[in-house]
């Protein structure tokens, strides 16, 4: 179980990665604390997620396109909640890497923004069922996993 003072770090740190300053909003925490409790992750509560932290819309239609930096997703349109689900069934999947499943989503980039705090709550939520109480950052493991997973 991830406590209260750890969890309030990681979406400090996830806030922070994308420049966000301020401290973590209660609407902020509260959606990381109903992601975390969910014992299957949907389509549904990962949107209901992506709305509270940065009310941002599905790239379901075609349009709907982003980039981030040198990284082109996979253009807007319907094909994107079918792969979205693919991600969510690895979330899902006790025995799936999170770093893997981490890298997938964020190449899929299925939200108009949210996409890497999202993801690193994704993330959060395979490493809780793990075991992980939360007392290394996001970017601590990230990059051990990183490694183990080049390893591999």
């Amino acid at each position: 179980m991830i406590s209260d003072e750890n969890l309030i770090a990681f979406v400090r740190e996830s806030n922070r990665i994308e420049g966000i300053l301020r401290d973590p909003l209660p609407a902020e925490l509260f959606a990381h604390v109903s992601l975390l409790k969910a014992k299957r992750i949907t389509s549904h509560t990962l949107r209901t997620f992506v709305q509270i932290i940065a009310d941002a819309p599905l790239r379901d239609r075609v349009g709907l396109d982003v980039s981030v930096g040198n990284h082109r997703p996979p253009v807007g349109g319907p094909h994107i909640p079918e792969a979205l689900e693919k991600v969510l069934q690895g979330v899902n999947d006790k025995n799936a890497n999170p770093y893997t499943v981490h890298a997938k989503y964020e190449t899929l980039h299925p939200f108009m923004d949210g996409n890497g705090r999202s993801g690193r709550a994704l993330w959060l939520c395979m490493m809780a069922r793990k075991g992980y109480d939360g007392g290394l950052g996001f970017l601590h493991l990230w990059y051990y996993q990183s490694l183990s997973n080049f390893r591999e």
